[in-house]
């Protein structure tokens, strides 16, 4: 029977939070913060799955519609869409070592994780545009998440990854080797889902500051792009400190991250800004030369930094540090 352990990394987002949700392309990043994924194939077609985070089993049969209260239902979601190249069912441990809630994508994580053991385990052969998707209508569609595409597609790939989200999306690794950030987590309750839902209501109804806001961020991931891969440190920096004034306008900011992104600027970084959905969570700071710097601002802040590097994904098949099939 054949077994798979991967480690599966987090994301952050360099450019375009929350714009995928208007089907705008975005940058983001893998980084070397993993979730553990354990599985082998099982007879029958039962499934036990269980998360060392929570201490939890959840079992279900092959077919069965998901149990969406439950933690690991986007490994539920995402066996019900494969349900009819699953010739048996599996076995399936998970433990994150990316912080749960803080906006570093555990839930895509998860997902992709899922999809990529069941991959290796039962021969299925997706292509990582096919992995991201179906882990995007896993927890788009089957869970209801109000998400976009970036997550799940940062992910598959690794790297740093120019991403066209609308349908189809797709996704470019850049050619980046080296993203000398700092992630701070503002340690505060995240309200990711009340603030994405209210900036989707608003983006429905032809909000002019959501549509204006949109556009700038749009327009500073294009900048974004050339000045990645030009190696402009100065120029990533003031255009993420750019992004921060928009994701303020639209009420994603919370004065903890205004006072962390400050810090790291005053600290050294070329410049910073909140991450993902908003409303709490992470910040990230670009910061060539200036980690420990830019870290040490960030907790004398209150927040909880973590110096990161990238994630990148050996070949064509899902192996890479960390991540082995066996």
């Amino acid at each position: 029977m054949i077994s798979v352990n991967l480690s599966v990394p987090g994301r952050i987002c360099l450019f375009g939070d929350k714009i995928d949700i208007a089907h705008k392309p975005v940058i983001a990043a893998a980084i070397d913060m993993y979730m553990e994924v354990r599985a082998e194939g099982s007879d029958g077609r039962g499934v036990t799955l269980y998360s060392r985070d929570y201490d939890e089993t959840e079992r279900f049969e092959i077919g069965d519609e998901p149990d969406v209260s439950r933690p690991m239902k986007y490994v539920q979601a995402a066996a019900w869409l494969l349900r009819d190249r699953l010739p048996s069912g599996f076995r399936m441990e998970v433990e994150s070592g990316i912080p749960i809630g803080a906006g570093l994508s555990t839930s895509a994580a998860l997902t992709v994780g899922a999809i990529m053991a069941l991959d290796v385990i039962f021969g299925l052969e997706l292509t990582r545009d096919e992995m991201a998707e179906v882990a995007y209508v896993a927890e788009h569609d089957v869970c209801g998440i109000s998400c976009g595409r970036m997550d799940q597609y940062a992910i598959a790939h690794g790297g740093v990854t120019f991403i066209t989200t609308g349908e189809p999306a797709s996704a470019e690794v850049l050619d980046i080797h080296a993203l000398p950030v700092v992630i701070g987590d503002s340690a505060e309750p995240r309200q990711a889902s009340e603030v994405l839902n209210r900036t989707r209501r608003r983006l429905h109804e032809r909000d002019p500051v959501v549509l204006d806001a949109f556009e700038h961020l749009h327009q500073y991931t294009l900048a974004g792009r050339e000045a990645l891969v030009t190696g402009d440190g100065p120029r990533v920096g003031e255009l993420m400190s750019l992004s921060q004034v928009q994701e303020k306008r639209i009420g994603a900011s919370t004065p903890t991250i205004e006072r962390l992104c400050a810090a790291s600027v005053e600290a050294g970084a070329h410049g910073a800004k909140q991450m993902g959905a908003g409303g709490g969570g992470c910040m990230v700071a670009y910061c060539p030369g200036q980690q420990s710097e830019v870290a040490a601002a960030i907790e004398a802040e209150g927040g909880v930094p973590y110096v990161c590097d990238i994630f990148r994904w050996h070949g064509d098949r899902p192996a890479g540090p960390g991540a082995r099939a066996e």
